[in-house]
Order: C-alpha cells, then sequence, then structure tokens
C-alpha cells in the first residue's frame, strides 16, 4: 500500500478528531499562565505535585511518536530479545522509587535542575561544565526526534513528504506556546489529557495486532525469519551481555538524573511522594518498551506473511547472487520503501544477509543489516496505514500526537532549565529577578526549538535510532549520576574528580557518534562508565576537597 493508500484509510473524520485533540491540549495548556509568577512555579510546579498527577505526566513526558518508532524499529530488528530493556526498566524504575536513590535527598534539597547540586557540593565551575554536557547531549537527543516522527506522520497519515516538515513545525510551535508560557504547570494539567488519548491510541493498535497476526504469528516469524535470532538476547548480536549491563546503568541514570523525569521528582510535594511516582511508573515504563517493541515484530509478520519467495538463477555462485541483489536494492530500495511494499525487500535483504553470512562477507552484511535497519524504522507504520480503519485511524492519530506534543513540551522545558540555570545566569555572575529569570528560561525555549528543527534535516543517525538516543544520553548520563551520588554519598568525592568524570565519561560516547569509529554501542556504553568512575575516583584522590563539605549536601 503506497501513500495513496494511507490516504483513504485517513479520512475527514480522522482529521476532525486528530484536530480536536490538539485544539483541547492548547486550550488546556494557555489557561494555567496565569498561575505562574515565580520560576519555582515555572519549572517545579511550586513543588505541589500529587502521586496520580505526577505519575501521568512521567509517563506523558516520556512516551512520544519517537519511543514508539525507535523500540518498534529494536522489536523488528531483535525481536523478542529486545524485551530485555523492559524487563531491565521495570526492576531498575522499581528500585529507584522503593529505595529513593539519589531522588530523595535531591527533593530534600529542594533543588530545581541536577546541575544545581553540583554547586553546592563542588563548585559553581563543576555545576556549568555539568551543563553544558547536558545541554548539549540533551539537544542532540531530542535533534532527532521530528524527522523521526515525520516519517510516521508521512504514512500513516498520507501526508505528502514535502507538507511533513510544515506539520512538525506546526507540532513543535504548539508545544512551545504553552510551555513556555505555563511551564510545568501547564504539563502537569496537559499531561493528564494526553495519557488518557495515548493509552487509546496505544490500545487500539495492540488491540488490531493481536486481532489480525496474532501472538502464534508473530513467535512463529522470529523463529522463521531471524535464523535461530531473536530469542536469547545474551546470543544476539548487539544485545548481549555488555549491551544488558550498559541498560542497566544507562536506565539507573535516567530514572534518577534524566532532567525531564528528575524534574517529577523535584516538583513532587516530598520526597514519598516523589518515591511513590517513580514505583508507580515502572509498571508502565515496562509496557512502553515492550508493546511497542511487539507492533515492530508483528510488522514483521505482516510483511513477510505477504512475501513471495525469490526462484535462485540456475548456476550463479554466491559472489555472483550477493553482487545482483546489492545491485537491485541500490536501484529499487528506496522507491519502493516509501511505497511501503517491504514485502518485495525483505526477501532480497533476507537472502543477502545469508549469503554474507555464509561467504563471510563483511561489506555486504554491513548493507544487508542497513538496509534492514532502514526498513525496521517505517514498518510499524506502514502496517498501522494498512490494518487501522477509519474513525481508529484518527483516535490513534490524536493518542500519538498527544505523546509527541507531551514529550517535546516536557524535554523543553527540561533542557532549557538545565541551559538558562545551569550555564546561562551563573556565567552572567549575577542574581536576575524573578521576571528575568523567566524570560531567560523561555528565550532559552525559543532557541532550542530552533536548532532540533535545523539538527532534524541535516544529521543522518549512524545505526538504529535506539542506539543513538543511548548513546548521546550517555554523554552526560554516566558522570552525572557519578558525581551526584559520588557527591551525596562519598565524602571524599572533589571537584577535580567531578571535572574528570566528566571529561572521560562523554569521551568514548563522542568516539561512537563519530562516523568510521569501529565502536560499538556496548563497548562505547560501558567504557563511558569506566573511564568516568576512574576520573571521579583518582581525581578525587589526588586531589581532595580543599574545604569540609557542608553538612546536608553529602
Amino acid at each position: 500500500m503506497g501513500v495513496g493508500g494511507s490516504l483513504v484509510n485517513f479520512s475527514a473524520v480522522d482529521w476532525a478528531i486528530t484536530i480536536a485533540s490538539l485544539v483541547a491540549t492548547v486550550w488546556v495548556g494557555l489557561r494555567t499562565r496565569r498561575y505562574v509568577g515565580r520560576i519555582e512555579d515555572y519549572l517545579v510546579a511550586n513543588r505541589g505535585m500529587g502521586v496520580w498527577v505526577g505519575t501521568a505526566s512521567l509517563v506523558s513526558t516520556e512516551i512520544g511518536i519517537i519511543t514508539y518508532m525507535y523500540q518498534a524499529q529494536f522489536g523488528f530488528l531483535a525481536g523478542f530479545s529486545a524485551f530485555v530493556v523492559g524487563l531491565i526498566t521495570i526492576a531498575v524504575c522499581f528500585a529507584v522509587g522503593r529505595t529513593g536513590f539519589v531522588i530523595s535527598r535531591l527533593r530534600e534539597l529542594e533543588v530545581m535542575t541536577v546541575p544545581e547540586y553540583l554547586e553546592r557540593r563542588y563548585s559553581r565551575h563543576v555545576r556549568v561544565l555539568a551543563g553544558v554536557m547536558m545541554a548539549v547531549g540533551g539537544s542532540l537527543n531530542l535533534g532527532i526526534f521530528p524527522i523521526i516522527e515525520a516519517r510516521y506522520l508521512s504514512i500513516t497519515a498520507g501526508i505528502p513528504p514535502r507538507y511533513v516538515a510544515w506539520v512538525m513545525a506546526a507540532l513543535l510551535l504548539i508545544a512551545l506556546a504553552y510551555t513556555a508560557l505555563g511551564g510545568m504547570l501547564s504539563l502537569m494539567v496537559t499531561n493528564y489529557l494526553q495519557y488518557v488519548l495515548l493509552a487509546a491510541g496505544t490500545l487500539v493498535i495492540t488491540f488490531v495486532c493481536l486481532w489480525r497476526i496474532g501472538w502464534s504469528g508473530m513467535t512463529g516469524t522470529v523463529v522463521e525469519h531471524m535464523h535461530g535470532r531473536g530469542l536469547n538476547p545474551f546470543a544476539d548480536l548487539g544485545v548481549g551481555p555488555a549491551f544488558i549491563l550498559w541498560q542497566v546503568l544507562l536506565w539507573v541514570a535516567f530514572m534518577t538524573v534524566w532532567q525531564s523525569a528528575a524534574m517529577r521528582g523535584f516538583s513532587a510535594r516530598d520526597a514519598a511522594t516523589g518515591r511513590k511516582v517513580f514505583t508507580l511508573t515502572s509498571v508502565l515504563f515496562l509496557g512502553r518498551a515492550v508493546i511497542p517493541m511487539a507492533w515492530g515484530i508483528a510488522a514483521l509478520a505482516f510483511f513477510a506473511g505477504r512475501m513471495t519467495p525469490r526462484a535462485p538463477v540456475p548456476d550463479e555462485t554466491p559472489a555472483a547472487e550477493m553482487a545482483r541483489l546489492e545491485g537491485e536494492l541500490t536501484a529499487g530500495f528506496h522507491p519502493l520503501l516509501d511505497q511501503g511494499r517491504l514485502e518485495e525487500l525483505l526477501p532480497r535483504v533476507d537472502r543477502l544477509e545469508t549469503l554474507a553470512r555464509a561467504e563471510r562477507s563483511e561489506p555486504h552484511a554491513q548493507n544487508a543489516r542497513a538496509l534492514r535497519e532502514e526498513m525496521g524504522m517505517v514498518a510499524m507504520p506502514w502496517m498501522v496505514a494498512s490494518l487501522i480503519p477509519v474513525g481508529w485511524a484518527g483516535l490513534v492519530m490524536a493518542g500519538m500526537l498527544a505523546a509527541s506534543v507531551s514529550t517535546y513540551a516536557g524535554y523543553f522545558l527540561g533542557w532549557s532549565a538545565v541551559i538558562s540555570q545551569d550555564v546561562v545566569s551563573p556565567l552572567l555572575g549575577r542574581q536576575l529577578s524573578e521576571a528575568g529569570k523567566l524570560r531567560l528560561t523561555r528565550a532559552t525555549i525559543v532557541a532550542l526549538v530552533a536548532f532540533i528543527m535545523v539538527w532534524s534535516l541535516v544529521y543522518r543517525v549512524p545505526g538504529p535510532a535506539y542506539f543513538y538516543l543511548q548513546v548521546t544520553a550517555n554523554l552526560f548520563m554516566a558522570p552525572t549520576l557519578l558525581t551526584i551520588a559520588g557527591g551525596l554519598y562519598w565524602r571524599k568525592a572533589s571537584a577535580a574528580g567531578a571535572w574528570a568524570c566528566f571529561i572521560l565519561g562523554a569521551a568514548a560516547s563522542l568516539a561512537y557518534l563519530i562516523p568510521g569509529t569501529g565502536l560499538s554501542v556496548g563497548a562505547a556504553g560501558n567504557l563511558s562508565w569506566g573511564l568516568a568512575f576512574v576520573g571521579l575516583v583518582a581525581g578525587s584522590l589526588l586531589r581532595p576537597p580543599r574545604e569540609p563539605v557542608q553538612r546536608g549536601v553529602a
């Protein structure tokens, strides 16, 4: 089914449902503007967030169209092995919620951003360094959201590609409008509505996958088409022990020092409320990973079931066949991909991958993996466009756009808070008024929106989007968690150790992002943690704190 087919499925009724949901979101978000008078109101909602609103707000912010896209891609590529990420997520989130590791201490200190603590514990220079690293990593992370989400909209709503950029710009401006004006108060109110729409859309897609494809069809496809992979995460390429160790460490950091998540803890009524929010969120975060991964597997089964086996050419050698397949794919891959004809591409890519593995031809194997990754990114949207009927398609789109706008809004607020409060404001060298702080943060949000519009158009993601997002986060996640935890629980941690921790921790992640280095994602992630740990310990022991640590911050 091509773009024209998806236009037939997405009717005027679906557009009406979609537009009505966006109008309602903006109206509710703008109504909260009058309650914002201080920077505390704007960033942490005057620390009055309850358990249920906090849970809905956290889940809505951390689930967007891009979440479903990269998780579905991961399921398409790794099969049921990808589910290990969901199991790690629920275990880590539940443990953080029950123990209050880091989040409770930071809430008791009444900070508004994660780097704010670093100035109290180490120095202003460490705060600015952390703010810069978080701003860079967070902006690069957010920067690919529009272009990936644009592909979903283009496929499922039948929007011609030349107009998709304008649609994404409109969504960014919607999120910008109520976030810049209402801050965290707007997020808390709109996230509740967005959570309902998100849940409804998720249920519709999941039901259709189980009804039209079935669990047995998904399982059979993984067994038949993944050549022995897809069932054991410890044995699969790219999802082995090193990757799993890195995921555990990364999710501990995500639940404690990722700014948009940490702000929910800072906004809670008290530390106990914050712990309850994270405990409840753990189950929902399991679904955040596993459900879209299952959609990716269902998409693989959907297109595999429509494949027509290709007859071999008589007397053709493996080398000649690989050359012929690569020629066919070079000429026809993207036209067929843009029409959603993945059932014609899958057998060729499967055959190329099988031959490359048998002949031990790494260049051909790399090409086959790259093509499979591209198919994995769009397989789920093409399945949704093909299977969801009129009316229900509008509800699904309303849920997806609600997820997208809530994620943009939460990330705009989180990263702009870091840039304005932890980088720009300390460097000014003077105390701003409450009105000045609000103007600075709002101006930063506008600048951030402009950056991600440009970055999403000029940068090409190396490998699966899931890995890119995780590695850009790891630019600062490892050193931030280690310096925060070291500051809270180790009195010998020093500013020199914090500097070494951030510089060394970011080096490995930067190496992965530079094309041609050949560093695997698991190796880059674990190397980042190892170097950051060595930097903190060695730097602190070589240059211990000059003054005794203040009581309460360690």
